[in-house]
């Protein structure tokens, strides 16, 4: 059956670059949500906790569930849980009135908006955020932001920093009129931590970078991370066609030689992108793929058993004009992960 390798070494070693960057491995939190951009949440969060990683930040409580134990913190970032919070989980504050529906003593992360204006609160609300926190009784453990342009060819990250320090002096301001703990501060994702020369926050938050990617502009510069994630499809079955004899749906490949075909079980409906066979697409075994990629296979000139699919998700991204993070999340929860 198909299986992804999941490379240990390699996630080290990305995790050892993002240490030097950052400062210590002790200040990562290492973002495992959606099914860890789609390695395997269990698996990855295993290794995670192998190197060595403290914090690391799921989508919601289900993930927490399936790594619960295995580090000191688990920040889930969308969504606000009922009834009481269990210990070492905290929750990310998107809006002012999450506030009124969390238990006392939860702990939270409050994120403030300092221009991507997607999710956090209002800058101007953070006063009236403290205030609540005060008076229900909540845990605030961090200040956070997320920068909208860093890894874009523009200066737009420069801006919304020094909008982020306004907002840090700001915080400062209030732990003390409030009488709250000073709490940590984090920004940084992955783009954010290679592109600046240094990042002054307690941590940083990085998810693709610990898969092997970065989606920055080549101008930053380049920089050493290894791809954790292969895919790998074993044979279904093989023929020989004969020239001028077409296969898979439409019959959009038609054979120029009588030749041997295998069809191989990885399609759409494992997460690979339908092909539609108009343009030419190459495995990352050099195998090129012969028409259209059906549901639960493709096809392909040879008899090899495997064949590796996919080992670079920014190649793929490439031919299908989309960043390497929808390759690698798209991919099914239900393929075997084996780690490596």
């Amino acid at each position: 059956m198909a299986y992804i390798k999941l490379n240990s070494s390699n996630y080290f070693h990305n995790l050892d670059q993002i240490s030097k960057k950052a400062g210590g491995k002790e200040k990562i939190f290492a973002v495992l949500k959606d099914n860890a951009y789609g390695h395997g949440l269990k698996e990855m969060a295993n290794l995670a906790h192998q190197y060595g990683i403290k914090r690391v930040i799921v989508k919601d409580l289900r993930e927490a569930d399936e790594i619960e134990n295995l580090f000191e913190e688990t920040l889930i970032l969308s969504q606000i849980p009922k009834g009481i919070i269990k210990k070492g989980i905290s929750i990310t504050i998107n809006r002012i009135d999450d506030l009124f529906h969390l238990p006392q003593k939860s702990d939270i992360h409050l994120k403030i908006d300092s221009g991507m204006h997607r999710n956090g609160i209002q800058e101007e609300e953070t006063e009236a955020a403290f205030k609540l926190i005060k008076d229900k009784k909540l845990n605030l453990k961090g200040i956070m932001t997320h920068f909208r342009s860093a890894d874009d060819l523009s200066s737009e990250l420069f801006w919304q920093r020094e909008n982020w320090k306004k907002i840090k002096k700001q915080v400062l301001k209030f732990c003390k009129k409030y009488d709250i703990s000073i709490p940590s501060f984090h920004s940084c994702n992955s783009a954010a931590l290679f592109r600046l020369k240094s990042c002054d926050d307690d941590f940083v938050r990085c998810g693709i970078a610990t898969y092997g990617y970065l989606e920055t502009d080549e101008i930053f510069g380049t920089f050493d991370l290894k791809a954790v994630l292969s895919l790998w499809a074993e044979k279904l079955s093989s023929r020989l066609l004969k020239k001028g004899e077409r296969a898979g749906y439409g019959g959009i490949f038609r054979a120029d030689r009588s030749m041997i075909i295998s069809t191989y079980d990885i399609g759409y409906g494992d997460g690979f992108f339908r092909a539609d066979g108009t343009k030419e697409l190459f495995t990352d075994s050099n195998k090129k793929i012969l028409g259209r990629v059906s549901m639960d296979n493709f096809i392909c000139e040879g008899e090899n058993r495997e064949i590796e699919v996919l080992n670079n998700a920014k190649k793929m991204a490439k031919h299908f004009n989309t960043i390497s993070y929808e390759i690698t999340t798209k991919l099914s929860p239900f393929l075997k992960r084996v780690v490596v």
